[in-house]
């Protein structure tokens, strides 16, 4: 029995913070390495004891026992059967009864755990038995971010057993079958599979020697779309028609392009479809789909955008009459979305207007490669950003289209580089994608640059990324953990009136925000809006974009873009400078401060969180799990005090002028505030007070609340930065519960300098390291665009604009 579902996402988990490469490992497997005690004399098998050593090294982390041992049964030898049958496709009858005995089985495993009668994990005993090596080996292949290339070389040389450099018969043999076995494990339709597999295995030979060399097996895999998908290879395009081809459940009658078969029955199917275009196909009808995707851009100038129609594989409703449209009876248009009778095409506009999402979509033919010459476009000068905002795009405004030429200029753009890059140096990405330049649609649309990071927060990210690939252009789109930020921010950096959607936590906004300031923008800087996947989201909070997706719908996130505000926000230098040089500590996270800086406390409670998300992965894989272990550490944390009298250990001079912050209860943390949002929500400044009698001026020479500073506002534009005193851990517990209205006000300032005297836990913006004694500056960096969203409900709380006053003394 393979892994969970469940046990097998716990694993991708540690796999996402690993370090190591399966091709390395394996020289370890050799005479001289730490692994070839734990092999069986013929080489071939290795026991629980080895296996268990082996995961802990390559994942960089130790796995819970339960995991290792239910991976170490799953490859354990079963007896085979005397008469065994051949694989055949199930009807739906027998899909459904085993659906539904798996259901029942799963359940009863699930009330015999919650009966049992003790909760001790008890350790299973596997002295003397052995597993293979090599099925372990392909299985953790699937985890793996590795080259096709890379990928296919390591299951070369693992089932070459000989060491001869060439693959027999038997051992292709072995191949297939542990293809097929990975298979299953994914819940492929193995009777779609076999024959694709077996097929490339009879034509990979071309030389026909009766072998398969390293180069054949190369060749031939890389052909071989289900292998690569299988595999875990996402497959690039290259602007020649081709699909991205992804495994794909559907839960509605769908139908084969290729075939014209019906994709789905009860409880599901897979097939492949193109995240792109949707062109939507079976495994086995793959090698004959028609290379009918999108350009994501253009050879020339032209005035009109026609649409690309593609047939109409699931029932749908008539763009034109309202009537249904049967699978096949009518086009689907990838731009404009719109579907359409055949009938009534001709009755339907021949430009393409881009749909509902126009305002959005940076379209193929104002993007062009750099080598060939650009035509200029006559533009009206743009406006502030601050002080006019253009209209929205017309449903109905022409576009151009995305017609291409023949001979040498198809040839340059064949290598120019994929929509979503996979290369392993940033740099050289960033080199690739220079090739492309792309110019401004006009002032009735701002394009949306998406960067995302699909490993923030639970890992959203994933769905979101394959959803605006298909709602936009994917030159729009790219995900920041393969290529960086810069590339897309090169691209759109000649694009007048763009917006910019990070889809991320608070250190992916801090990492786009800086990249951006390293960017030379033709028509100035951006505003850029947030889609809060992360843990705390505190600026995704303080600008109106929410504390968390929930799978909200993607295009009324869109049009609230459409309607957002933008409004400058602060940014602060930071730099230490440690006073010992041989203290031994963590490096900074970041120079710039964006949210917060704080030390102490709640830097204690978020550096734990960070080991321990670090030491078990599987541990923190959704919002609502981090923020229990959040609980759960600030708990441990109040017990113990590691911070208790801070105050003692630390100067703090605020424009100058030295705070007194023994005046007043002890205090075990001080926190700078640039946003009214920290620890997921909490406004530790709290509302100001109305202001009775005289003016007070903005500098306060002391601290403690007697200076006029509960009259004080904040505001995240103002060029001040607001410094909080922490009394403990309990207090932050009670800020966040409502219970407490604020922390200590310290001051409201525009320069800080700070010297701590002993070894203190810091954080900026959620990321904490261990600094030792150090002094501190922290200074006005400038100021960036930012949009915020129109408020969407009454009782939402304005955590940015200056609060107005409340009436109570």
């Amino acid at each position: 029995m393979l892994l969970s579902p469940e046990q097998f996402t716990r694993l991708t988990e540690y796999a996402a913070y690993s370090s190591h490469q399966l091709k390395d490992m394996l020289v370890e497997f050799e005479q001289e390495g730490i692994f070839y005690k734990y092999l069986s004399d013929d080489l071939q098998t290795i026991d629980f004891e080895g296996m268990r050593h082996f995961l802990t090294v390559y994942f960089g982390a130790e796995l819970p026992p339960d995991l290792v041992e239910q991976l170490f049964l799953s490859f354990l030898a079963k007896p085979t059967s005397k008469n065994p049958q051949p694989d055949r496709r199930c009807s739906v009858f027998e899909d459904t009864l085993n659906s539904v005995r798996t259901n029942l089985y799963t359940l009863g495993e699930k009330l015999e755990k919650l009966t049992s009668s003790h909760d001790d994990k008890t350790i299973q005993n596997f002295d003397g038995q052995r597993i293979p090596l090599k099925p372990l080996v392909c299985y953790l292949q699937l985890l793996e971010g590795a080259s096709p290339e890379n990928k296919l070389e390591v299951v070369f040389h693992v089932y070459d057993s000989d060491c001869n450099g060439y693959l027999d018969k038997a051992e292709t043999e072995a191949i297939i079958e542990q293809m097929m076995n990975v298979a299953k494990h994914l819940q492929w339709d193995t009777s779609e599979l076999e024959p694709i597999l077996r097929q490339m295995m009879s034509e990979i030979d071309y030389d026909n020697d009766g072998i398969v060399s390293l180069d054949e097996w190369k060749r031939g895999g890389m052909t071989t779309i289900p292998l690569l998908v299988l595999l875990g290879f996402d497959t690039e395009m290259k602007e020649d028609g081709s699909h991205l081809w992804k495994l794909r459940h559907f839960s509605k009658p769908t139908y084969c392009h290729v075939c014209k078969l019906l994709l789905v029955g009860w409880g599901g199917k897979q097939g492949l479809s193109c995240s792109v275009c949707k062109y939507t196909v079976h495994s086995r009808c793959v090698r004959n789909a028609e290379t009918c995707c999108i350009r994501t851009f253009s050879n020339r100038q032209t005035d009109t955008m026609a649409h690309h129609w593609i047939d109409a594989n699931a029932a749908e409703k008539c763009a034109k009459c309202r009537a249904n449209v049967g699978a096949f009876q009518g086009k689907r248009c990838r731009w404009c979305h719109n579907t359409v009778h055949s009938k009534c095409l001709s009755q339907w506009p021949d430009i393409c207007d881009l749909g509902a999402l126009s305002y959005h979509i940076l379209p193929p033919s104002h993007i062009f490669p750099a080598f060939l010459e650009r035509k200029t476009i006559k533009q009206p000068h743009s406006t502030n950003l601050l002080q006019e905002r253009d209209g929205g795009c017309s449903p109905r405004t022409p576009r151009a289209s995305t017609s291409t030429t023949s001979g040498e200029a198809h040839k340059e753009l064949s290598a120019i580089s994929p929509r979503r890059p996979t290369l392993r140096s940033r740099a050289s990405t960033l080199d690739r994608y220079k090739l492309i330049q792309a110019i401004s649609p006009g002032t009735h649309c701002r394009p949306l640059l998406c960067l995302i990071n699909p490993k923030s927060g639970g890992k959203q990210g994933v769905k979101v990324l394959r959803k605006l690939e298909f709602m936009l252009n994917p030159r729009q789109v790219y995900d920041i953990s393969k290529t960086g930020p810069e590339p897309g921010l090169q691209l759109f950096s000649t694009i007048q009136n763009c917006h910019v959607l990070v889809c991320g936590g608070d250190g992916t906004i801090g990492w786009v925000l800086e990249a951006m300031d390293k960017i030379s923008w033709e028509h100035g800087r951006p505003p850029v809006a947030v889609l809060p996947l992360g843990t705390g989201n505190d600026l995704a909070r303080c600008l109106r974009w929410g504390g968390g997706y929930e799978n909200e719908s993607l295009q009324k996130i869109l049009h609230s873009i459409e309607k957002a505000q933008p409004m400058m926000m602060d940014r602060w230098q930071i730099k230490i400078e440690q006073r010992k040089r041989s203290d031994k500590g963590d490096p900074p996270p970041y120079s710039i401060i964006n949210n917060y800086f704080s030390i102490g406390v709640d830097a204690s409670i978020a550096h734990r969180f960070h080991v321990m998300r670090e030491k078990y992965p599987e541990k923190f894989n959704s919002r609502m799990r981090n923020k229990l272990w959040y609980f759960e550490l600030g708990t441990t944390e109040t017990l113990s005090a590691t911070c208790k009298n801070l105050h003692e250990q630390i100067d703090i001079l605020c424009d100058g002028e030295t705070l007194d912050l023994g005046n007043g209860p002890t205090l075990e943390g001080i926190a700078l505030l640039n946003i009214a949002s920290i620890y997921g929500g909490s406004n530790l400044w709290g509302r100001s007070r109305k202001p009775t009698g005289l003016r007070v001026p903005l500098i306060f020479a002391t601290g403690g609340m007697g200076g006029g500073l509960q009259h004080r506002v904040q505001d995240i534009g103002d060029g001040l930065i607001e410094v909080v005193g922490l009394e403990s851990a309990t207090q932050i517990g009670q800020i966040k519960a409502g219970v407490r209205a604020a922390a200590r006000r310290l001051s409201q300032c525009s320069t800080v300098v700070i010297q701590t005297h002993k070894p203190f836990p810091m954080q900026i913006d959620g990321e904490p390291w261990m600094q030792p004694p150090c002094i501190i500056q922290i200074t006005h960096m400038n100021q960036v665009p930012m949009l915020v969203a129109n408020s969407r409900k009454s009782k939402s709380w304005n955590l940015l604009r200056r609060q107005p006053p409340s009436e109570d003394n």
